[in-house]
């Protein structure tokens, strides 16, 4: 390999105004073939990368976001040093814009192409100064997306799908291939989630405009690209030389040029996590084989439409919509997102189907509540004409955190929800429901529960969730939600209580009975009744509270606090925390603040 070598970036090359940054390289090539060139210094945009470092099983995935520059040639630097408190704090005040903001670095600042890192001298605070009175650039969520699929060829080593392989994975039928057979996948997924409003499609075939430099034409919204670059010298060299090839190889400035979107899957052993992508941006990178599997390429893909994690009590816990955790698994689970990023993305707007309850409008909502498979589109057989998310919205000056409803119904293309399948979620986000905010399921109703948020928008009102009743043969949950007291509904007592009192009274007293009579008839009456009205409160907080992590997470009523280690009721108070010198195993004293693991035992720091 040529020996490349850093070069200083000046302050004056970043001042924020794009006109002045932008320069036009389509008519110099040899500038792609020689990565030390300082024309790259010429723009940097700012990407935020989250990346999902561990693996797929439950309460051990580990992630981070990076800070980067992006040139105007597409080519990626990390920064390094930067901490990660103040990317998140920056994200949270959309101070920080991923894909939109400029970045400004100190004088001095220096890129290394050897690490694919720009090293800012040591120091950590960094400046972000978009354009006076800009508007906030957000990314597109519907209508047809190009997606191309990249295939690598490396020093030591090569991804190891064919580009048929990948183009069956991503689009199935759609990629034109004779022998497709992929049922679930990016494409029909998030066809099936947004009703047909945002389409993923195979980037059309193109020829190479050289064949010197290896690589294959575009086929199927695959390719494969043929790099120098070492497997060893990881992922942040790797995504460059990639770059720079596409470019070479198809006669363009910057590879979104070719398509929307392009997934990069890179060779084993290249990167040691799953995956990651930019946030509002166009590239998503993916650890060989993961890149085949749709909740990975949904979720990933989801950052590129500016979508945030989805976590509950700590990141990617949330496992009712495809932003927490990632599954290997070909095909499936089948889900969507969850109430917060459902809203977010506008996908079923358009209809009286969303509901927004706050203290200064409408204060409460007593009815039917449904699920995104039950949206009023003319095409779905499953739908009908109930609410299916509702937001509980708070002053956004006082109270940035907002909350956000739905039924999360297990049927259809929302079929195989790993969490709080059938039951009515409750996820609290900020953002407004329109910018990149982190969410958190805070709770999961089963039928005769509720939840409670005191002190709602800085009042003296608490706002009040209560699962009536759920029907899952008819997706839906009969619910109250209101800010204060509920107003007395005379409508609703008449409809619930006939329908409930001629069907499942009659039932259970004519079935049971003459069938025992007359031993049943007596001793029925009296025992059940009582053990039925008083009984389920503590025995569902008794049962939560001896489950193991794994059984907390399968079971409806019950939530894992992996802080506390204990598992508790989903519709109940939080568990106290344990005192360190109560805690026994080793992960878990390190995981908590102010304690230690030493000597075999846990201890305070």
């Amino acid at each position: 390999m040529k020996p490349r070598h850093a070069f200083v970036i000046t302050a004056a090359l970043f001042f924020p105004v794009k006109a002045s940054l932008r320069r036009t390289v389509a008519n110099d090539r040899n500038r792609y073939r020689n990565p030390n060139e300082s024309a790259y210094t010429k723009q940097c945009k700012t990407l935020v990368s989250e990346i999902e470092e561990g693996p797929e099983k439950e309460g051990s995935v580990s992630w981070n976001q990076e800070l980067n520059c992006e040139t105007s040639g597409g080519e990626i630097f990390t920064i390094e040093d930067t901490p990660l408190e103040w990317i998140q704090s920056n994200l949270a005040s959309n101070t920080l814009i991923s894909g939109d903001s400029d970045l400004i670095l100190p004088i001095g600042a220096t890129v290394n192409h050897d690490i694919g890192k720009i090293k800012p001298n040591g120091l950590t605070e960094f400046r972000n100064r978009p354009v006076k009175g800009k508007r906030r650039k957000l990314a597109v969520v519907q209508g047809v997306r190009t997606v191309l699929v990249v295939r690598v060829r490396a020093s030591g080593g090569e991804t190891t799908q064919s580009m048929a392989a990948l183009a069956d994975s991503v689009f199935g039928a759609a990629s034109g291939l004779a022998n497709a057979n992929d049922p679930v996948n990016l494409r029909s997924q998030v066809l099936e989630c947004s009703y047909n409003k945002l389409e993923f499609v195979p980037l059309t075939d193109r020829t190479r405009v050289t064949q010197n430099f290896g690589g294959s034409d575009i086929v199927n919204g695959a390719v494969t690209v043929d790099v120098n670059t070492a497997v060893s010298e990881g992922h942040t060299v790797m995504r460059n030389a990639i770059t720079s090839q596409l470019k070479i190889m198809f006669d363009v400035s910057h590879p979104r040029q070719l398509a929307d979107h392009i997934m990069y899957c890179l060779p084993p052993g290249t990167m040691g996590g799953i995956a990651y992508a930019f946030i509002n941006g166009w590239m998503s990178v993916y650890n060989d084989s993961w890149c085949t599997f749709p909740s990975v390429q949904m979720h990933e893909m989801g950052h590129n439409l500016n979508l945030a994690h989805s976590n509950e009590a700590r990141a990617y816990n949330d496992q009712s919509g495809v932003m927490g955790y990632s599954y290997r698994q070909d095909d499936g689970p089948q889900m969507c997102f969850n109430a917060a990023k459902s809203w977010q993305l506008g996908w079923y707007e358009g209809t009286n189907q969303l509901i927004t309850i706050s203290t200064g409008g409408v204060r409460s909502y007593v009815g039917q509540l449904s699920g995104i498979v039950n949206y009023d589109h003319v095409n779905n057989p499953n739908r009908n004409s109930n609410p299916i998310l509702i937001k509980l919205n708070q002053n956004q000056k006082t109270n940035p955190d907002d909350y956000y409803i739905t039924f999360n119904s297990k049927r259809s293309f929302n079929s195989e929800t790993v969490e709080g399948g059938n039951q009515v979620t409750i996820v609290r986000a900020s953002g407004e429901g329109m910018h990149y905010a982190e969410s958190d399921l805070i709770s999961k109703l089963s039928a005769h529960r509720s939840y409670t948020i005191t002190n709602f928008d800085g009042t003296t009102d608490s706002a009040t969730i209560t699962v009536n009743e759920i029907s899952v043969s008819h997706s839906f949950a009969e619910v109250s939600i209101c800010i204060g007291d509920c107003d007395p509904a005379p409508t609703q007592s008449p409809t619930l209580a006939p329908s409930q009192s001629p069907t499942l009274a009659p039932s259970q007293t004519l079935t049971l009975a003459p069938s025992q009579s007359p031993i049943a008839a007596p001793t029925l009456v009296p025992s059940q009744l009582p053990s039925i009205a008083h009984t389920p409160a503590p025995s569902s907080i008794d049962s939560c509270s001896t489950l193991n992590r794994r059984e907390c997470k399968e079971s409806n009523d019950c939530i894992w606090y992996p802080t506390q280690w204990q598992c508790a009721l989903s519709s109940g108070p939080e568990p106290p925390y344990l005192p360190c010198s109560a805690i026994v195993w080793p992960r878990v004293c390190n995981f908590r603040k102010g304690c230690t693991w030493q000597q075999r035992e846990c201890t305070d720091e």
